[in-house]
């Protein structure tokens, strides 16, 4: 019979006189200092990854190499860096659920830039009614921005041609006695994606939007930032990114959360001080940006919303107010302060150009065929040359969205049923907005990028040709969406503004720190 073996060390081995050596006193000296010097390490690397949060210190110090940035980081470090003939994307180079890369979409823009820019200046396409004075339906209002930026300058109905004006009456909207009183007008209907608020019925304000552009208006705090908190946090189905609470505005980042004043960061001079610079800014938290495997109409959804925030954005970094020039100009500081902290968003202005170039391809038809009569005649002269070169460049664009692959599963048409539901309460919540020029531009793009997505998802192609008589498109639709298509324009535009601004600065550096050459 085999002799049970003890384990070495144990008390039973001890009492048998167990031979095993015991650990001396300089091995478990040694082994502490092993441990020690691996604590020592870990703690060191956490340091130097956050040190610019941690500690404060200037994130240009920091080694470039010693991690890769992040995918978000580094799209935005090649936007700033690129060069011509480069690609702007890597690896890929195509917008994400597109058919179309970033290079395309900028050359594209380079095209349809010269006609919209033009479009926009006309009669028909400068002048909208928009509901600005309707009450806040979530939350009680801090009341309205006073400052003269944030009000807008209406128009005298005298302006406006009467047929826009004429207040249409509907059998269907009175009561089922003669002489009651007429019902409201629903809001919208069955196939619309944003509030539509037809401008023959009901309360408005006439307006210029050239005279009224999107641009800083000063406008900032907590009812800004309250605004994309609940777009982001309660529409866009359970994917909310984190908001910093001085980037939501459509204001100054002057102000922080405490009322005191804070100046824009800095961009760094060195080219390879840029990466670590933006990582260090970006808020890219676990967890708290799109997730890869959410269902393709809810990244549709949320890239809608995110690259409407970013052209916003953009917008107000481009036509700045700086108050020692006295002058309206781009601020690079303004940009990366409010794109580098969020990347993504900044794909998805490129993102939401296709969308509505994919909604202007399917729509041209009746584009071409619309009415677009002012009965001023060197107005309708110039929209009846500008419309043909506009869809026309629009269609030889190719295949640059797929709107057939979505809401194809069992579940398709309650997924689009609240795809609409949640598309139009951003529509109400732009109501909420306390500055009437941010008011504005947030129903005016929600309206075009509203009236791009029922085009796509509400009509089926057929649908376009034809005799139109199965669609339903206002005159304010119309504009919403050439003008939405102008501001993602405009946005991709002044992306290219920055990145020269921004290799300007790098080259003033260079030149700056250049030793002179003795002869």
């Amino acid at each position: 019979m085999a002799k049970a073996r003890t384990p070495p060390g144990s008390t039973a081995a001890r009492q048998l006189g167990d031979d095993t050596p015991k650990p001396t006193q300089p091995r478990w000296i040694w082994t502490v200092i092993r441990i020690t010097a691996l604590v020592a390490a870990a703690a060191t690397a956490y340091i130097a990854r956050d040190s610019p949060r941690v500690l404060g210190f200037n994130s240009s110090l920091q080694d470039p190499l010693k991690q890769p940035p992040s995918q978000n980081v580094g799209f935005m470090t090649q936007v700033l860096q690129k060069s011509k003939g480069q690609n702007i994307c890597k690896p890929e180079g195509y917008v994400m659920d597109t058919y179309s890369d970033f290079d395309g979409v900028e050359a594209l823009n380079r095209r349809v830039a010269v006609p919209l820019r033009k479009l926009i200046k006309t009669k028909f396409f400068r002048t909208l009614k928009v509901e600005l004075y309707k009450p806040c339906q979530f939350w009680r209002s801090e009341g309205s921005c006073f400052q003269r930026d944030c009000i807008v300058q209406p128009l005298d109905d005298g302006q406006i041609p009467p047929a826009w004006r004429k207040q249409t009456v509907d059998q269907t909207s009175f009561g089922p006695f003669l002489g009651s009183f007429p019902r409201q007008r629903p809001e919208f209907s069955d196939k619309d994606f944003a509030i539509v608020n037809d401008e023959t019925y009901g309360e408005g304000v006439w307006l210029d939007l050239v005279e009224n552009p999107e641009r800083f208006t000063g406008y900032a705090g907590a009812g800004a930032n309250a605004i994309w908190m609940s777009i982001y946090q309660h529409n866009c189905f359970g994917v909310p990114p984190y908001i910093q609470d001085t980037a939501g505005g459509w204001g100054s980042q002057l102000v922080n959360v405490d009322g005191k004043s804070m100046p824009f960061v800095q961009p760094p001079r060195k080219k390879r001080d840029l990466t670590p610079f933006l990582e260090s800014l970006a808020e890219e938290e676990s967890g708290l940006t799109l997730p890869a495997d959410v269902p393709k109409e809810y990244r549709i959804f949320y890239r809608a919303v995110s690259g409407l925030h970013a052209s916003t954005s953009t917008h107000i970094c481009a036509d700045y107010f700086n108050a020692t020039s006295n002058k309206w100009e781009p601020n690079l500081n303004c940009f990366i302060a409010r794109i580098g902290a969020f990347p993504d968003r900044l794909q998805n202005i490129y993102f939401n150009f296709v969308l509505l170039t994919r909604a202007l391809q399917k729509m041209e038809p009746y584009l071409a065929a619309y009415d677009y009569s002012t009965n001023v005649k060197k107005e309708d002269l110039a929209v009846a040359r500008l419309i043909p070169k506009l869809l026309k460049i629009v269609k030889g664009a190719g295949l640059v969205f797929d709107d057939s692959e979505l809401f194809l599963a069992a579940n398709g048409r309650a997924l689009k049923a609240e795809f609409k539901d949640n598309f139009r309460n951003i529509s109400r919540i732009m109501d909420c907005t306390g500055c009437e020029k941010c008011r504005l531009w947030g129903k005016t793009q929600t309206l075009g990028i509203g009236t791009a997505l029922k085009a796509l998802f509400s009509y089926p192609d057929r649908a376009f040709r034809g005799r139109f008589t199965s669609l339903d498109f206002k005159r304010n639709e119309i504009v919403a969406l050439i003008t939405t298509y102008f501001q993602f324009s405009r946005s991709i535009e002044d992306i290219g503004v920055f990145r020269a601004m921004y290799q300007n600065l790098v080259t003033d550096w260079r030149a700056s720190n250049t030793a002179p050459t003795i002869a």
